[in-house]
């Protein structure tokens, strides 16, 4: 079983005015879920952002070097 510790963020106000917002427009029943779906989705994005572009930069570099 894998262990989940509560880690609480400091968030600006406007961050977390935003997911009060969101939070009456979803289904989810607490703004810790809330916030834990928005932060997973966006962070598989920048992983898979970043990975794209560190896979471009080493293409590039291959290329130069032929």
């Amino acid at each position: 079983m894998s262990i989940n510790p509560n880690v609480h963020l400091r968030l600006r106000r406007s961050t977390h005015d935003k997911l009060r917002a969101a939070l009456e427009l979803s289904a989810h029943r607490s703004l810790s879920s809330l916030a834990d779906e928005v932060l997973e989705e966006g962070l598989n994005k920048r992983l898979a952002s970043e990975q794209d572009g560190a896979a471009q930069v080493l293409s590039s570099l291959v290329k130069r070097n032929d």
